[in-house]
């Protein structure tokens, strides 16, 4: 009686990857699981030899000139790969300093974004060497809002900050060329930093030619800092065509085990269309002299599998990682291929030589979809903890989950749910790992909560859960970029997240909360027809100590999903214990729980003011059709619905105040009218004002 659980289950039964449960890669047949051959002259092999020597003596001094000379000898012999330098801009470099009238002070403030760009993407790294370790850098991919062939050119914009992501100032902007716009959520970033001197920012993006209606490609930006310095390019893979499409780029480097001379790997997705049949491949390139705005690019030209026929799918992914296990590698993952999207594959290949990868197995369910799989390691020597985040359409019923694979050996696996619900669909995950911290991973994604994309991260120490919150989000995060996990350098690395809502970045920073489900409706926006809000309402929840004098502890804040009136209401400073809940909004009496309720990291609770009436303290409600709902009409907010609130509401009426979300206005219609005056008047002639303990 006193909870009012909602209708559904918090848990699925029978989980089709067990938590915790070992599991070997098997090997998979598929053409998917065919590769091209390495076949290498004893000369060939000798001048590999050779650039291996001179990566292990990482003396300090990069030598990624010679590398590449080397690499170039033996493309002359067996024409195995192909390296091009094409620094064709797409766009033009603007220094903060030449940005009139721009903020450049807290990425939570409005005043930095203008409201007409939409961030569409973005990324984020943190430099780990020298003098400025710890300093970040967040790269945004803005719209202008416009489409087609006349439409305005997207922007890029790299901040960075100096306070652990307290706050961020702009350093630089790259204006796009003609009109060419960033593709959805397509962006990855890389920093390369010797242990001393400039320092290079290298980023991959999607973008699309004719305003978005044009092809998509992969542009690629090498920023120098502190000294600015620029140089933009696009891929053009041997056999390129104007009518493949190239998308989901990713890019890792060994630069944790090797300061002065990593090699950099990026892979991207092709669509090439022939016959009028798609052929998804992924692509790769290693960048052998990353310490430059200008780096050659070097090229293998095959798809990294063999081809299997599917349909258009941008969804698919490849993600790679650098680490070291008694010799360098790299290790890849695909998921979400057309017509296999219930299998994950995975390959292996020597990071100091541009050689294609081995097949190494993979896994698969009989039912659900594994997409969106993302791969991270901490690239030290030794350092031999990877973990995978990937979604799992649940039985292919549209209800994804979130889960992590992770592994010491990269062929044992364990399973892990992040979130397993009914309540939530979780899906478009992301991690990072930190350099040369083995096993400590950091993870975000969207928690769709009905019509809400609350954003949720999960923290690793030593491949273990550390901790995890499932709404870190105090508004809207409905965006087109998916939320990118980053860390600090404060008590001992802690979490950190970059989401968006539709015109802002935020940055938020802890690793521990609680949290609770509270659902809530409010009589002036309830109607009893539809069993809806007129809208979403941004509600407080307080918790009050159980005890008097009954003190305020932490306050949460949360928009109400406007058809089922839930949502995940998240505090960061309260410890994990009893309270009351204290629900607040700008034209409604304050409403206490019946009792006081335990609040933790489980996110176990849900607290139902709409069930019955003594939900609330003292049976505070008023029902409305099948739902109790929290009165309306105080909108001075002194705790009682009366004559000083009549007034104010009738002037309004008698002035025709037309305001979006306006405090008077109870009904949220946009018009103060009779409609609020009968709501607040009928509350007045009975009293109501709040209840406490």
């Amino acid at each position: 009686m006193i909870s009012g659980l909602p209708a559904f289950s918090q848990m699925k039964n029978n989980k089709s990857i067990p938590d915790h449960k070992s599991f070997e890669l098997q090997k998979i047949n598929s053409g998917l699981q065919q590769t091209p051959q390495n076949i290498f002259s004893e000369d060939e092999k000798q001048i590999m030899k050779r650039m291996e020597q001179i990566k292990n003596s990482d003396n300090g001094f990069p030598q990624g000139d010679v590398l590449l000379d080397l690499q170039k000898k033996i493309e002359k012999s067996n024409g195995t790969s192909y390296t091009d330098s094409s620094p064709l801009p797409f766009g033009t470099l603007i220094p903060a300093s030449r940005l009139i009238g721009r903020q450049t002070d807290n990425l939570v403030s409005t005043q930095i974004f203008n409201p007409n760009n939409v961030p569409l993407a973005k990324a984020f790294q943190v430099e780990q060497r020298g003098a400025t370790a710890g300093k970040q850098w967040l790269a945004v991919g803005y719209a202008n809002g416009d489409t087609g062939v006349l439409a305005r050119p997207d922007t890029l914009a790299l901040y960075y900050s100096t306070d652990n992501g307290n706050s961020f100032s702009l350093f630089a902007m790259v204006a796009f060329s003609d009109h060419n716009k960033f593709t959805f959520d397509d962006m990855d970033m890389e920093i390369i930093e010797n242990t001393t001197g400039t320092k290079y920012i290298h980023i991959v993006f999607g973008y699309q030619t004719n305003g978005g209606y044009g092809q998509r490609l992969i542009g690629y930006t090498v920023i120098s800092v502190p000294t600015l310095g620029y140089a933009g390019t696009t891929f053009f893979p041997p056999g390129y065509n104007s009518g493949s499409q190239y998308f989901q780029a990713r890019i890792t480097s060994d630069n944790a085990r090797y300061p002065s001379n990593p090699y950099l790997t990026i892979v991207f997705s092709q669509d090439s269309v022939a016959n009028n049949q798609s052929h998804i491949m992924t692509k790769m390139c290693r960048v052998l002299n990353p310490f430059t705005i200008s780096p050659f690019i070097t090229y293998l030209p095959k798809c990294i599998y063999n081809l299997v026929p599917g349909s258009n799918g941008y969804d698919v992914t490849t993600d790679v990682a650098n680490y070291h296990n008694g010799n360098d590698s790299l290790i890849f993952v695909l998921s979400n291929y057309p017509g296999f999207e219930n299998t994950m594959y995975f390959y292996k290949a020597g990071s100091n030589a541009v050689v294609y990868p081995v097949p190494a197995g993979g896994f698969n369910l009989m039912t659900g979809n594994l997409e969106y799989a993302r791969i991270a390691a901490s690239g030290g020597t030794n350092q031999t903890q990877i973990m995978i985040t990937f979604s799992n359409n649940y039985v292919n019923s549209g209800d994804f989950d979130q889960w992590i694979l992770k592994t010491g050996n990269t062929q044992i696996w364990y399973g892990e749910s992040l979130d397993f619900t009914t309540y939530n669909s979780s899906r478009f995950g992301d991690i990072i790992g930190k350099r040369n911290i083995n096993g400590s991973f950091n993870i975000t994604f969207k928690n769709f909560l009905y019509n809400m994309e609350n954003v949720a991260f999960a923290s690793y120490s030593d491949n273990l859960l550390f901790s995890s919150v499932k709404n870190v989000n105090t508004n809207y995060a409905n965006s087109y970029c998916s939320p990118k996990p980053g860390f600090r350098y404060v008590q001992n690395d802690s979490c950190q997240i970059l989401w968006s809502d539709f015109y802002r970045t935020y940055s938020t920073t802890g690793c521990s909360a609680i949290y609770t489900f509270v659902t809530a409706a409010l009589e002036g926006y309830y109607n009893e027809n539809t069993d809806e809000h007129s809208q979403y309402l941004p509600v407080n929840v307080l918790l009050a100590d159980p005890s008097p004098p009954y003190n305020i502890i932490d306050t949460g804040l949360a928009y109400l999903d406007y058809q089922h009136l839930i949502n995940i209401f998240t505090f960061p400073n309260a410890p994990a214990g009893n309270y009351y809940l204290v629900l607040k909004f700008y034209n409604t009496v304050e409403t206490w729980s019946y009792t006081s309720v335990n609040v933790d990291a489980s996110g176990n609770m849900f607290y139902d003011f709409t069930g019955v009436q003594y939900a609330a303290y003292g049976g505070n409600l008023t029902l409305k059709g099948s739902r109790w709902c929290i009165y309306s009409g105080d909108v001075n907010q002194d705790g009682v619905i009366d004559l000083d609130d009549n007034l104010q509401i009738d002037n309004d009426a008698f002035n025709f105040v037309m305001q979006q979300s306006y405090f008077t206005d109870l009904n949220g219609d946009n018009i103060v009218d009779i409609a609020d005056i009968v709501i607040a008047d009928n509350n007045a002639a009975n009293f109501v004002s709040v209840i406490r303990p």
